[in-house]
């Protein structure tokens, strides 16, 4: 008992000087670095505590700035989560850590270009200018563009990459319309949100970005905690819900929320997640439309075509919905048109989606 009520009054202090609730990745990532072990040993110490919980304090700031989020904003105290659950993800995330630190890529990467630095990885704060010092050694950036290459042209996988050897000038080449730039990734502490640096074919920031997206294949990282742990050695925790959305401005309903879910998390914890996010998503209160005017706005799209005008549109839809007629044009329009823009153009909060990604990985359960 006594150790939890420390753990508490840990918290208590903590969230005291962020002056805004810890969340569940705040939690564990001080547990996973030792900052709550430390304080609660120097408890009895005042002035030994206060700097103990000002570093750990700094250390969640400078946390949220690497993982793209803002500094400010409400949150869910990280205490509410299931304890059990806690101490399994905390462990897991450090296993995972420590795991990749041995993988041949990333140990090869590290003895290549960090060597010189102590213990093999550079200080978080330093990676801003590591990273910018590079792009501007290695130049302008590339830019890809996926190349049809001939069924009997001979290829060879090599360090560099693949090899084709075929005599068709570039010129004369199919090349497709879809140019691109391979982006790393990173978060800066004291910084608001992710920093991003397009890379030049074959330089050490490509390197860095192939070795940083081989980790966010094997272990579901997210890019730029992959670009933080390489350089850096900072282990990404693994939350158990973590949420991405597309928001079509275009076309709002073909807008998503996607829950990339932990398969040991529970069901009960999901719909909660997912409860929560919609009220956030939702501009107002959603009411769906009815079974009648969801027929109106397919019946109107597909009728009304050309030269056709409400009205021979309206009669049309008596013929067939005896029970549903229309008398008046401009009454059975509205419907039609009111219907299929309540369904193609949802009312929903752009800026909340954004702001729901932030907290949500914050939140981080």
């Amino acid at each position: 008992v006594a150790g939890f009520e420390d753990a508490v009054l840990v918290g208590l202090l903590i969230e005291k000087k962020l002056t805004e609730p810890l969340t569940e990745e705040d939690w564990g990532f001080l547990v996973l670095e030792g900052h709550v072990a430390r304080i609660r040993a120097e408890l009895g110490e005042r002035a030994n505590k206060d700097a103990l919980v000002t570093a750990a304090a700094r250390t969640i700031r400078n946390l949220r700035a690497a993982h793209g989020e803002p500094v400010l904003g409400k949150t869910e105290p990280a205490r509410r989560m299931n304890p059990k659950e806690g101490h399994r993800r905390y462990a897991l995330s450090r296993l995972l850590a420590l795991e990749a630190a041995e993988d041949e890529r990333v140990a090869s990467f590290r003895e290549a270009h960090l060597s010189d630095y102590p213990e093999g990885t550079l200080d978080w704060k330093g990676i801003g200018d590591w990273i910018t010092e590079r792009a501007q050694a290695e130049g302008p950036p590339t830019e890809f563009a996926p190349l049809a290459l001939p069924a009997v042209a001979p290829r060879n996988s090599t360090p560099e990459g693949l090899r084709v050897e075929d005599p068709t000038p570039l010129s004369e080449a199919h090349i497709e319309d879809d140019v691109s730039s391979r982006i790393v990734s990173y978060g800066l502490p004291g910084g608001k949100w992710v920093q991003t640096v397009a890379v030049g074919a074959g330089g050490v920031l490509d390197e860095l970005w192939h070795v940083s997206d081989h980790l966010v294949r094997r272990y579901g990282w997210k890019q730029d905690q992959a670009t933080v742990f390489v350089l850096t050695g900072v282990t990404p925790y693994m939350p158990g819900i973590r949420l991405e959305t597309v928001y079509e401005s275009n076309c709002p309903a073909a807008s998503r929320i996607k829950l990339v879910i932990d398969p040991f998390v529970p069901p009960q914890e999901v719909l909660s997640t997912y409860s929560r996010l919609r009220q956030r998503i939702l501009a107002g209160r959603y009411r769906p439309l009815s079974e009648k005017h969801l027929r109106l706005a397919v019946f109107a799209a597909e009728n009304k075509r050309g030269g056709t005008t409400w009205s021979q549109v309206m009669e049309m839809w008596n013929r067939q919905h005896e029970d549903e007629k229309y008398t008046k044009e401009t009454v059975f329009a509205r419907d039609c048109t009111v219907a299929r823009k309540r369904l193609l153009s949802p009312r929903l909060n752009p800026d909340g989606l954004l702001e729901m990604v932030a907290d949500e990985e914050k939140r981080a359960d």
